[in-house]
């Protein structure tokens, strides 16, 4: 006997993983959110968007357009499968395998696609994982080399030479320490998805250009991390309002203007 749906007629495969791509998504955040409300308190964590890039926040808002645009195929057996592998991922009392279990999702998606939209919503999933999973566990994997590099662009900026992920200030009056959450991997992640986004929205392919100006864009975030840490070396004195709440906050605005600006007005235009 054929299969031919799960559930009711109105059952649709689009509709399917956009509600597991949604459950994924709100457990895989839940310990950040969780976190950031216990630190801040409810409307300062909101007002921060948890601690959370607006440009993941977009980007999972962008999963969820383009799966409206697709056609209403229906459920699969094999769909079923994936979702169930999916759900215990999610299930798990350790938030940060929903992430895999989007990965799965999204794999799954763009080997079984028969319409290029359900190919292009898969890569804009699997990219959402990248910068609260994929970068944390290259960090993981990286860290000294990672730090190190951060380090040796912020010593060139102020004239001093570091040692590791220690930089000596300015002044030489001592030096500081760069800390994981001041690393820029996280940002580069940020650029990556919000290409990823932009590129898959217009339905525009990874071109010579687009690489070239996802490229500057990851630059860029990489410039104004750098800057940052080399101004609390120069200026060591106003370390509370470069590294603190303010600083973080202009940083973080500046990463998504320059973000948001190259993809909106860069990415994705040579589209056919």
């Amino acid at each position: 006997m054929a299969w031919q749906s799960v559930g009711a007629s109105t059952s649709s495969r689009s509709l399917f993983f956009a509600a597991l791509v949604g459950i994924g998504f709100a457990n895989g955040v839940s310990e950040k959110i969780h976190q950031s409300v216990s630190e801040l308190g409810l409307l300062d964590a909101l007002f921060n968007t948890f601690d959370i890039s607006l440009i993941v926040w977009g980007s999972c808002f962008a999963a969820f357009a383009t799966f409206a645009r697709a056609a209403s195929d229906q459920v699969r057996r094999n769909d079923m499968l994936v979702g169930g592998l999916a759900g215990l991922s999610f299930l798990a009392p350790v938030p940060a395998l929903s992430w895999l279990g989007l990965c799965l999702i999204a794999l799954y998606l763009h080997s079984t696609a028969s319409e290029a939209i359900m190919r292009r919503v898969a890569a804009i999933v699997f990219a959402m994982t990248l910068p609260l999973f994929w970068a944390r566990l290259l960090f993981v994997a990286f860290s000294d080399t990672v730090l190190g590099i951060d380090a040796k662009l912020a010593g060139w900026l102020i004239g001093t030479t570091p040692q590791g992920n220690v930089v000596p200030l300015a002044n030489g009056a001592g030096s500081m320490f760069i800390a994981p959450g001041c690393s820029s991997v996280a940002n580069l992640s940020l650029a990556i998805l919000s290409a990823t986004v932009f590129l898959n929205l217009r339905g525009g392919r990874w071109s010579p250009a687009a690489l070239a100006w996802t490229a500057s864009s990851a630059i860029a975030v990489v410039v104004i991390n750098v800057v940052r840490i080399g101004l609390i070396g120069i200026y060591p004195a106003q370390y509370e309002l470069i590294h603190g709440p303010v600083g973080a906050s202009i940083t973080n605005w500046l990463v998504l203007a320059v973000v948001f600006g190259i993809g909106y007005h860069k990415i994705g235009r040579d589209a056919a």
